[in-house]
């Protein structure tokens, strides 16, 4: 263990900072990297509403205060969700998201004891290229998911609310093809099926990252498949913990890989599917997601198989086989 563990800024705290679409391990990863990881505080998505955890959100709710638990969610100075597509949307300048994460972080980092700070949440996703200038020490992991799989997961999940009933256009808290006057789709987007507006959904927020976060030092990218599925599971998994834990100034925590932790399911596994596996898919529902997704997934390596191209039409088969 190297570096010491007081800091005159509570900004200045040695910090990492793990975001992606969401439905990729996130809490899973906050949960073993403070289990992992010595002198290490790890957090998923702190100060946000579950509505599936009441117990969480009461114990929030006297930690961060009522307001911000409740009318708070919808102000990007009280909401990292909100703030995340506030700024995607162009609705705040880079200096005032700066000065709203401060905000929302000031009081989580005075309260941390230990020396590391780790927050694993996809509300971060809209903010993620102002990190590094909020928190000079910090660390920034993006996850990626093969979209075929990803889209089948946020779809089924009770607890992922990206255009349920509940997110309401209106109250601004989730991307729209309608935000971006130069999206091909925003004439569109009433016409299109959940379906495809989650395929939309994937490709904008993954391609909006990747381009934000284009040759900066502090950030490293992880596919999902490698981290929890490949043969070198636990080769990867050691590669970020090494990333989390080792930084440029000299200061390193020690840490402990537990590999019957990736063995362990926390909100990976449903029991239920609302669609099929994609191999089940029409060839209508597999040209969508292609069409929104193709670019990242011949990026990713993903879309390989013979059965995929064979649900795709000529053109495809031509330029992926």
């Amino acid at each position: 263990m190297k570096g010491g563990n007081k800091v005159e800024n509570v900004f200045d705290k040695h910090c990492v900072f793990i975001t992606s679409t969401g439905r990729t391990g996130t809490r899973f990863l906050a949960k073993s990297l403070s289990k992992m990881v010595e002198d290490c505080y790890a957090v998923h998505e702190p100060a946000n509403v579950f509505i599936k955890d009441l117990k969480k959100w009461r114990d929030d709710i006297k930690r961060f205060g009522f307001y911000q638990m409740t009318v708070g969610q919808f102000l990007p100075s009280k909401s990292m969700c909100k703030l995340s597509t506030y700024r995607r949307r162009g609705k705040i300048t880079d200096e005032k998201a700066k000065e709203y994460i401060k905000g929302l972080r000031k009081q989580i980092l005075e309260e941390t004891k230990e020396s590391l700070y780790v927050e694993s949440s996809n509300h971060l996703h809209g903010v993620i290229d102002l990190l590094g200038d909020v928190f000079p020490n910090s660390k920034v992991v993006f996850i990626i998911r093969d979209p075929r799989t990803w889209i089948r997961s946020a779809i089924s999940s009770s607890v992922y609310l990206l255009y349920s009933k509940v997110d309401f256009s209106f109250l601004g808290m989730s991307m729209r093809a309608f935000h971006f006057k130069d999206d091909p789709y925003s004439m569109k987007w009433n016409s299109m099926s959940k379906f495809e507006k989650f395929a939309w959904y994937y490709n904008k927020l993954n391609t909006l990252v990747l381009e934000s976060m284009k040759n900066k030092k502090n950030f490293k990218l992880y596919r999902y498949e490698d981290l929890f599925l490949g043969e070198k599971k636990e080769e990867n998994f050691i590669d970020l913990l090494e990333f989390s834990t080792k930084f440029d100034d000299g200061f390193s925590r020690n840490y402990t890989f537990e590999p019957s932790f990736l063995k362990k399911k926390i909100n990976s596994a449903l029991d239920e599917y609302k669609i099929p596996h994609w191999k089940n898919w029409d060839k209508k529902k597999a040209q969508i997601l292609q069409k929104h997704c193709g670019d990242l997934m011949d990026m990713f390596g993903y879309g390989k198989e013979p059965e995929w191209l064979e649900k795709l039409n000529s053109d495809y088969k031509e330029e992926y086989a």
